[in-house]
């Protein structure tokens, strides 16, 4: 016997941990005494049995279990009376301890373990070198007599001739064809429920093979699965055989058929049975089959085989090492590092974003002795991956490498400018969304006139297609206007989208009009304004007074009139004027005065050249005149876009040049500078200058 415990400890750890959940399993059942399976072989019916519980099991090894047989069909026909015989003239008990011996040696694991599931003095399970944190030290806790049971059971499913010699099988020889029987198995002498099964040998059927079996290649060894749930219920453990020469032999791959106890992931049933088989040699064709083991322990067919091999170790990847544009192109460079494995091939795979899928971009598969790529057609940003595949299935990538192109194609005009104004003056303005892949925002601009120059209001571009704005409900003007540019991630602009209108309360007088030009000349006095913003302005009057006087002289004017001329004014009378703007609603808006005397006036004789220079470092535009002698006054006029020319900036006299850097990128500008010597009332106009800023 001291042989026997030997052996156990041998083999005890490994069957352990496929023993801790078959214990909590069959602990779980309902106590109801014996249960019972039954197998038609060719000409017997093979009995399986077990007891539920540790006490059962403690009691049947004592007293034994009886078989009884009941015949219910003969010649497919129920008898009236049920033919009753009992098989076993004794009850089926295990063996006696000198037997074992015989059985250890045909089955020496599982023979060992039952042995001393049955008859050890103790159970001690403790492998060598075991501490007391360990697995084995901390199962060692739980009852003795669970684990001797469940060693027990066990090792009767594993191997048929120790269920024998455990009194757990049986095989019925007196049977026929023509009859169907129904088996009684319980404990002789104790109250509990009894394991029936209702079996025939003509429902003997061939055993499936068992199903999915898969390789997956690694460096070092091949991983086999195979479908566990489809045959839980069948076989409880598997011989896998590999083949070295394609398949014309097979050998077993371990001594001992594979048993797979593992609840799986979260206590739900392991979906697949695993097994890793160490190969000592890379690059050798292997194959590989298996077949399922049954309690009564009959072997199915043999499973379909897979062909597979250990990989060669291979460290090397490609690498990108060079980028260029060429011709709105792009040239992708890499190098592959020698490798033990033949390569055959690579793809040139790309994404505009890094995290983002990559997709193939070449169209068949680039010669292992190509080196570069050209990719005709680009995007705006791009992440470019070089995919090597080698012969034996592999493949590996290397690094992504970031290019992006010049960019000066702007996005297309934003369309469907819509928007709501509350009471409250809260505005909601939306539109229709850019589709271009490098769209980044919107930049929202807002006038109270659409002729106006817009101002933008966003003050980092709204990365969406909406934008909420908040305004002064209670002001002169009668509208707002809106409209928008479209950004792509390089920051082009798109042009304007078109201007959007919304009206708003009107509560207060129109806008006065802005006297912008005022001069002097020989036919009266020249005077000019900006008009009211207020789009409900019916009508224009001019107002003349004489300074000091009482009297009002009024002028009526055409409703587009933004200029006049006095000629009934007197030289040396200095006068002062005021334009008004006058509503529907007959609220009126009157300018601010402005004071003028009629002189002589004779022409300032000089240079009229005008120079300019963009400098878009300080985001600046410098003018510069030559400036004649006497000039007292200078005046700068300026122009955006299609704009009238306007008063812009007044001058001392001394100065020569002037920066400006109120300025909106992609506009057009026109300038002009008018001299005066204010001693005779002469002056003059410098040439108009044009500049796209």
């Amino acid at each position: 016997m001291i042989r026997v415990v030997g052996r156990l400890c041998q083999w005890g750890v490994s069957a352990l941990l496929c023993l801790l959940t078959l214990q909590g399993q069959a602990q779980k059942k309902a106590a109801t005494g014996v249960a019972l399976l039954a197998s038609a072989a060719e000409d017997s019916i093979l009995l399986r049995w077990a007891p539920v519980n540790t006490s059962f099991w403690q009691q049947a090894n004592m007293q034994g279990y009886v078989i009884k047989r009941y015949t219910i069909l003969r010649d497919g026909k129920v008898l009236s009376v049920p033919e009753e015989k009992l098989l076993t003239a004794q009850p089926v008990k295990p063996l006696p301890l000198p037997q074992w011996e015989k059985i250890v040696q045909i089955d020496e694991r599982w023979g060992a373990i039952a042995a001393q599931a049955l008859y050890g003095k103790d159970f001690d399970l403790t492998a060598a070198g075991g501490g007391s944190g360990s697995v084995m030290s901390i199962y060692q806790k739980s009852k003795e007599a669970d684990n001797r049971y469940s060693f027990a059971l066990f090792s009767a499913d594993q191997s048929w001739i120790v269920a024998k010699a455990s009194g757990l099988a049986f095989v019925d020889k007196e049977v026929t064809k023509s009859e169907k029987y129904l088996y009684r198995v319980y404990i002789n002498g104790v109250k509990a429920d009894t394991g029936f099964a209702f079996i025939g040998i003509a429902e003997k059927q061939s055993l499936p093979a068992p199903r999915d079996l898969r390789a997956e290649k690694t460096t070092k060894a091949v991983m086999l699965s195979w479908d566990k749930v489809m045959f839980s219920n069948l076989y409880n453990a598997y011989i896998l055989e590999r083949s070295d020469d394609n398949g014309k032999t097979f050998t077993r791959v371990t001594k001992e058929p594979i048993v797979n106890a593992d609840k799986g992931v979260n206590d739900q049933p392991q979906q697949r049975i695993f097994y890793i088989d160490t190969v000592p040699k890379p690059g050798q064709p292997k194959v590989y089959r298996i077949y399922g083991i049954t309690p009564f322990g009959q072997i199915s067919a043999a499973s379909d085989t897979i062909h597979t091999m250990v990989l060669e170790a291979v460290d090397a990847h490609p690498s990108i090492t060079g980028t260029a544009i060429l011709n709105n192109g792009i040239l992708i460079k890499w190098m592959m590092p020698p490798s033990p494995v033949k390569v055959s091939g690579f793809d040139i795979e790309r994404s505009s974003s890094l995290k983002k899928k990559y997709v193939r971009i070449n169209k068949q598969l680039l010669s292992p002795a190509d080196t570069v790529f050209m990719d005709d057609a680009p995007k705006a940003s791009n992440y470019y991956k070089v995919k090597a595949y080698l012969a034996d299935g592999r493949s590996m990538s290397s690094f992504a490498q970031f290019v992006q192109l010049l960019d000066s194609i702007p996005p297309a005009v934003p369309d469907s400018l819509s928007g709501v104004i509350s009471d409250s003056g809260y505005v909601q303005l939306t539109w229709k969304a850019n589709t271009e892949a490098d769209i980044y925002g919107y930049r929202v601009f807002r006038a109270n006139s659409p002729d106006a120059e817009f101002v933008q209001v966003t003050r980092t571009p709204a990365r969406s297609n909406h934008f909420a704005d908040t305004i002064e409900v209670k002001t002169l003007t009668k509208y707002i206007y809106y409209k928008i540019v479209a950004l792509d991630a390089h920051y082009n602009p798109s042009e304007y989208s078109a201007v959007l209108q919304l009206k708003r309360p009107d509560v207060v007088p129109p806008v006065p009009p802005v006297f912008t030009n005022a001069h002097a000349s020989a036919e009266g006095i020249f005077l000019q304004w900006q008009p009211s913003t207020s789009d409900d302005v019916v009508a224009y009057r001019l107002l003349r007074t004489i300074e000091g006087a009482v009297g009002v002289k009024m002028f009526l004017l055409r409703d587009s009139a933004v200029s006049f001329t006095d000629t009934t004014c007197e030289r040396g009378v200095k006068y002062q004027y005021q334009v008004v703007a006058i509503d529907d609603s007959q609220l009126t808006g009157t300018s601010k005065v402005l004071s003028m005397q009629r002189i002589d006036m004779g022409n300032l004789e000089g240079d009229r050249t005008l120079k300019a220079a963009i400098d878009r470092d300080n985001k600046s535009i410098r003018l510069r005149w030559k400036l004649p002698e006497g000039v007292t006054r200078i005046w700068v006029y300026r122009a955006a876009d299609t704009t009238p020319m306007r008063l812009y900036k007044t001058l001392d006299g001394n100065a020569r040049e002037y920066i400006d850097t109120d300025l909106l990128i992609n506009t057009v500008y026109r300038y002009k500078v008018k001299l005066q010597r204010q001693a005779d009332g002469s002056s003059l106009f410098t040439e108009e200058i044009t500049l796209n800023y």
